[in-house]
């Protein structure tokens, strides 16, 4: 779950940078990237929001976990 949330964030962002390049290039009119981007950065912010989330918990975890061998030396 962890790892697939990396990836996507990762081609989100990078999905993004694409459509920013390739709209400097073409005529803004001919479409409209403005939506597709933002959403490309929402989907970007939740997958790493939840990424961290995920990270945090196991960290907590592995810290309660050598608390408690310590308190058992």
């Amino acid at each position: 779950m962890k790892k697939a949330l990396k990836i996507i964030s990762t081609i989100s962002i990078l999905i993004f940078l694409v459509s920013l390049i390739s709209s400097k290039f073409m005529d803004p009119n001919t479409l409209n990237t403005t939506d597709t981007r933002s959403l490309f950065v929402v989907i970007y912010l939740f997958t790493s929001l939840s990424y961290y989330k995920i990270e945090n918990n196991e960290k907590s975890t592995i810290i309660k976990d050598l608390k408690a061998r310590l308190g058992e030396e």
